[in-house]
């Protein structure tokens, strides 16, 4: 019998990381798993550690590839599992001894949805969690979902599909989330064409036709160091590359399921990127009610009169600023993140006075 999980691990050359990464694993509380290593021909001395772990441990299967990048990396091991579900381990990062066996049990509850999300703790080097106004509550999409971060919820799609779009990401981390095996055989797997930010574009491909069920619980972690492979997505050269992969995965998305993403036009979203977001300060991460305007628009085809109007009115008005953006945060997301979101323009209007 196939395992239920294929646990997926790209390494190279991240010696000083994989004990604590290989026993965060080999302690899980869920043990119907596989360990799916590929490494790249490590010369730190990870290669030798690898082989020492699974001589001891048989349900790890370990494999070398060429040095071709971190997204390839995850692709050789995905291609090579055999479990109902997927859980990437990034070789410097951990999780809880509990993280496998509460989001299987989200998935086997919830078999409408193909993703599961968790909260996720950013640690430094030494392991230690960062401060708490460096947390990833506090950035992204976070300030979006506000308090449904601490409820167990259902987002459907394209719900988090055009919220990538609207806040750069909605998965901060491969590693808060267990896909189920067929979304890869499905929709395809991580392009390695996109440089250091190309989960984006995966996230948005696959949120755009899968639904995603969240658990309020911080079961896995992202470690910050500086040999890392991360960029800033806030220059103009990263935000013209995260429009041409909203493009591609739109394009995609529209090829393998049209009804589900029907009426969202990537025309519309780049006019309004521009106008919505990096017009109104999305660079520095503020303006959130921007961002919520723009997802707005975008869902459900307001025209840009509206829209425009709307962000007149919260930008550049004192009048009734904070009920309007209370009443606009509070319908999107009471009603956003468990189905369509419904919207009244004449009581939209009317809170704007």
């Amino acid at each position: 019998m196939p395992p239920k999980v294929s646990i997926c691990l790209p390494n190279l050359n991240n010696r000083r990381f994989l004990p604590e990464r290989l026993d965060s694993i080999l302690s899980q509380t869920f043990q119907d798993w596989e360990l799916v290593i590929v490494d790249s021909y490590s010369d730190d001395g990870a290669w030798e550690l690898l082989q020492e772990y699974a001589a001891k441990e048989p349900r790890i299967r370990l494999f070398q590839a060429p040095r071709e990048g971190i997204y390839a990396g995850f692709n050789a091991c995905i291609r090579l599992a055999h479990g109902e579900y997927i859980y990437i381990a990034t070789s410097d990062d951990t999780m809880r001894s509990d993280c496998l066996e509460k989001m299987v049990k989200a998935l086997d509850s919830n078999r409408d949805c193909n993703l599961c999300q968790c909260g996720l703790v950013f640690i430094d080097e030494k392991s230690q969690p960062l401060p708490p106004d460096k947390q990833w509550n506090q950035f992204g999409a976070c300030n979006y979902f506000k308090l449904w971060l601490e409820k167990y919820h259902k987002r459907l799609a394209p719900h988090d599909g055009i919220l990538h779009f609207a806040v750069n990401t909605v998965y901060t981390s491969v590693t808060q989330l267990l896909i189920r095996k067929r979304v890869f055989d499905e929709i395809g797997y991580f392009e390695t064409c996109w440089g250091p930010m190309g989960d984006f574009e995966w996230g948005m491909r696959a949120s755009l036709l899968y639904n995603t069920v969240y658990l309020p619980e911080y079961l896995a972690t992202w470690r910050k160091h500086s040999a890392q492979a991360t960029t800033n997505p806030y220059t103009p050269k990263n935000l013209n590359n995260l429009l041409r992969m909203a493009h591609h995965a739109l394009k995609i998305a529209k090829k393998l399921n049209p009804k589900k993403v029907k009426g969202i036009s990537f025309s519309e979203l780049a006019f309004e990127y521009e106008m919505a977001m990096v017009t109104v300060g999305i660079n520095e991460r503020k303006q959130v009610i921007a961002k919520l305007i723009y997802l707005f628009h975008c869902l459900f085809k307001i025209p840009k009169t509206v829209t425009y109007y709307i962000l007149n009115k919260i930008f550049y008005s004192n009048k009734n600023k904070d009920s309007s953006i209370n009443w606009i945060t509070s319908k999107i997301i009471n009603l956003g993140v468990s189905g369509p979101i419904e919207i009244n323009i004449t009581q939209l209007n009317e809170n704007l006075k």
